[in-house]
C-alpha cells in the first residue's frame, strides 16, 4: 500500500521528528523527500520507487547523500498556493470512467498533506486500488501570514512548498498526453487536456516586435481552449479552427507558426510547404489534404472532446488555395480541387472540434474567399513590419548571445540602430546583425591569407561602426529611396524664378498634412502634380519634396523601375513618388 511517505530510511541514521510533524530530506543538495524512520531498516539506505529514481536521476546501486531539509529557512513564503500536476496511469489497472477533478484534489490532500513538492518532480499516487503517475509542472508559493500573495507560478526545480490545505489552496490537473486517462468536464477549472504547455512564458518564444498579434492570437484562437469546458458549452461558442498569417516577407510569419506549435500542449504539428500537396497524379493532391486531417479523424471519433489538440501548418499556403476558377492548376482543376477538399475538411459534414489550421502568405488577395470566412480561416492577421520599439526588441534577440559572451562592443546602442533601421522587417534586422559580425570578423583574418584566424580573434568585439558599414551594406525592401531620390535632384535645386520657390512652399504646406495621415489611417488622399517643360526641373523638385517630407516608406516609379505598389510602411501611411510616361510627357506626383 503506497503512503504518502515517500521513502524509508533507518531511525539509527535519522531519528524520528517531533509528533505531528515530517521529517525531510534534501537528496544530492538538489530533490526533496518526505522521509519516515522505519525499524528494522538497514542502515546508510534509503528506499526510493522507480519514479523517485529518475527524478533524483540515481540508479538503484548508486550512492547518494541525504541531509535533513528545514522548508522554513528561506522566509515565510513556503507554501503552496498553487500546484499543477501532470497525470497518467502508472499500472496495469486502468479504468474508462472520467476522474472529477475536485474529488481527485481532495484525496491528493489527504494523503500527501505536508509534503514538500517542486518541479520536475515525480510522485505515485494510489486512487481507489489504480496507481496514477504524476508529474510537478509548476508551482505558486505563498506566505500564509498575509492576506494575499501576487507571487508567479514557477516551473523551476529549485523552487520548493509544503502542501498544506488552505482556503486559497488550488490545485490543478493535466492529462500525460500518452495516458488514455478521462477527466470530467468541470464548470470552475480548466479542461485536463490543457492545449498550452504549464510552463508557457510569452519571452521565451524569442521573437520581437510582435506582443499585440500574439495577444490577439491567443485572444482568438485559445482563450476558449483554456477555460472550463462546461462554462464553453453554456457560452454556446465554437473554437477557432483556422488562423492566417499575412503580411510583407521576413516579417516573421513562419517564425510564429514554427514557435505556436512549440508552445501548445498537444500533438507535434505537422508542417506543410503549400506546393508540396500537389502531384502528377490525378487525385492524389486531395488524397495529400486528407491525410493531415486523418489522425485528428481518427481520434476524436473514438475520444470526443477528449481529443487532443492536431495542429496543421500551411506554409505559402497561396500556392495550393487561389481563387476557384482562377485556371490555378493548369487548366486541370487541380487547384479547385483542393481548396473545396479543404474546405469541407474544416468545415464540412463531419465538423471536427480538436484541429486548428494556420495558414501563411505574403498574398492574402489571392486566396479563395469561402476559406477566410468564420468558421474556416476566420482569424486574419496582418504581421506588419515592426516599429521602432519593435526594431529594439528584435535587436535585443539577435545581439543577446553577443551580449552575454562579452563580444558585443561597449558603443553599440540598439536604440540608435532602431531608430535608423525604419521599415525594416525581421529578417533584414538579423541580416544587419549577420553583416556586422562580418565586418568584425574581417579585422581578425590573417594579412597573408583569408583560411584563418589571426590570434587576436578570441578578443573580437562587434562594434558600432561595424554596424554603421552594415547598415551602407543592408537596404530595406520597403524602405525610402534615398539613393534614387538624390540621383534625381544631384544638381541639386536652383531657384531660377519665384515659381520654384512658390511650388516648394506650397508643396511644404501640403505636405505638412502629412502627420496627419501618420496618426489616422483614416485621411483622405493627398495629391500633388507638377507639370512643365522637358528639363524644367520637375523630377527634382518631386525628390526634394519627398525627401523633405520625412515619410519612411517612399517608393520611386519610372517606365523602367514599375515593380508594384505594395504599400506597407511603419505608420500605415505611405508616401509614393511616381515618375509615369504618358505621351512622351512626364507626369509627376505624391499620394500620402
Amino acid at each position: 500500500m503506497l503512503t504518502k511517505f515517500s521513502c524509508a530510511v533507518s531511525p539509527l541514521d535519522f531519528p524520528p521528528p517531533q509528533p505531528g510533524t515530517d521529517l525531510h530530506l534534501i537528496l544530492n543538495g538538489r530533490n526533496v523527500v518526505t522521509a519516515k524512520p522505519l525499524d528494522g531498516f538497514p542502515r546508510g539506505s534509503i528506499s526510493l520507487h522507480d519514479r523517485q529514481r529518475t527524478w533524483c536521476d540515481v540508479g538503484l546501486l548508486d550512492s547518494i547523500s541525504a541531509e535533513v531539509y528545514d522548508p522554513f529557512a528561506h522566509g515565510n513564503e513556503c507554501y503552496l498556493g498553487e500546484l499543477l500536476l501532470e497525470v497518467g496511469f502508472a499500472g496495469k489497472k486502468t479504468t474508462d470512467t472520467p476522474f472529477d477533478q475536485e474529488v481527485l484534489s481532495e484525496a491528493f490532500i489527504k494523503q500527501f498533506e505536508n509534503t514538500v513538492f517542486a518541479p520536475e518532480q515525480q510522485l505515485l499516487m494510489d486512487y481507489k486500488n489504480i496507481v496514477l503517475g504524476m508529474k510537478v509542472k509548476n508551482i505558486r508559493l505563498v506566505d500564509l501570514t498575509l492576506a494575499t500573495s501576487s507571487a508567479p507560478a514557477t516551473s523551476n526545480p529549485s523552487a520548493r512548498g509544503i502542501l498544506m490545505r488552505h482556503p486559497e489552496l488550488q490545485i490543478s490537473f493535466v492529462k500525460d498526453n500518452k495516458s488514455p486517462i478521462k477527466f470530467s468536464a468541470s464548470a470552475v477549472r480548466a479542461a485536463a487536456n490543457s492545449i498550452i504547455s504549464p510552463d508557457f512564458k510569452f519571452e521565451d518564444m524569442g521573437i520581437g516586435g510582435l506582443d499585440a498579434q500574439f495577444s490577439q492570437i491567443f485572444r482568438r484562437a485559445f482563450a476558449s481552449r483554456t477555460f472550463p469546458p462546461l462554462l464553453v458549452e453554456k457560452l454556446g461558442i465554437r473554437h477557432v479552427k483556422g488562423i492566417i498569417l499575412h503580411g510583407p516577407p521576413g516579417t516573421g510569419k513562419t517564425l510564429i507558426a514554427r514557435q505556436i506549435g512549440k508552445v501548445l500542449n498537444s500533438r507535434e504539428p505537422k508542417v506543410v510547404n503549400g506546393p508540396e500537396i500537389l502531384n502528377k497524379f490525378v487525385g492524389q493532391s486531395e488524397e495529400n489534404i486528407r491525410k493531415l486531417f486523418a489522425d485528428a479523424e481518427k481520434e476524436y471519433k473514438e475520444k470526443g472532446d477528449e481529443s487532443g489538440l492536431h495542429t496543421i501548418i500551411f506554409d505559402e499556403i497561396d500556392a495550393i488555395c487561389k481563387q476557384r476558377g482562377s485556371g490555378a492548376g493548369g487548366g486541370t482543376g487541380v487547384g479547385d480541387s483542393i481548396v473545396n477538399q479543404l474546405l469541407s475538411k474544416l468545415d464540412g459534414v463531419d465538423q471536427l472540434n480538436n484541429i486548428l489550421v494556420i495558414g501563411m502568405t505574403n498574398r492574402i488577395d489571392m486566396i479563395d474567399e469561402a476559406l477566410l470566412r468564420p468558421g474556416r480561416l476566420e482569424v486574419k492577421l496582418e504581421i506588419p513590419l515592426p516599429d521602432e520599439a519593435g526594431r529594439v526588441q528584435i535587436l535585443n534577440i539577435h545581439v543577446a548571445k553577443m551580449e552575454k559572451n562579452k563580444m558585443l562592443g561597449g558603443d553599440v546602442d540598439v536604440y540608435d540602430l532602431a531608430s535608423r533601421t525604419p521599415n525594416f522587417s525581421g529578417a533584414e534586422i538579423q541580416g544587419l546583425v549577420t553583416s556586422a559580425t562580418s565586418f568584425a570578423m574581417n579585422r581578425h583574418i590573417k594579412v597573408d591569407t583569408v583560411a584563418a584566424a589571426d590570434k587576436s580573434a578570441k578578443d573580437m568585439k562587434v562594434t558600432m561602426s561595424d554596424f554603421t558599414m552594415a547598415l551602407a551594406e543592408v537596404k530595406s525592401a520597403f524602405g525610402a529611396a534615398d539613393e534614387t531620390l538624390d540621383t534625381c535632384m544631384r544638381g541639386g535645386i536652383l531657384r531660377y524664378n519665384s515659381e520654384v520657390t512658390d511650388i516648394l512652399k506650397a508643396a511644404h504646406a501640403d505636405v505638412n498634412h502629412v502627420e496627419n495621415v501618420k496618426n489616422d489611417a483614416d485621411a483622405t488622399l493627398l495629391s500633388l502634380l507638377l507639370h512643365g517643360g522637358r528639363g524644367s526641373g520637375k523630377t527634382a523638385l518631386a525628390a526634394k519634396i519627398a525627401k523633405d517630407s520625412g515619410i519612411p516608406y517612399i517608393k520611386v516609379l519610372s517606365p523602367d523601375s514599375v515593380d508594384g505598389w505594395v504599400l506597407f510602411s511603419e505608420s500605415v501611411s505611405f508616401l509614393m513618388f511616381s515618375l509615369l510616361n504618358a505621351s512622351k510627357s512626364m507626369a509627376h506626383s505624391i499620394c500620402s
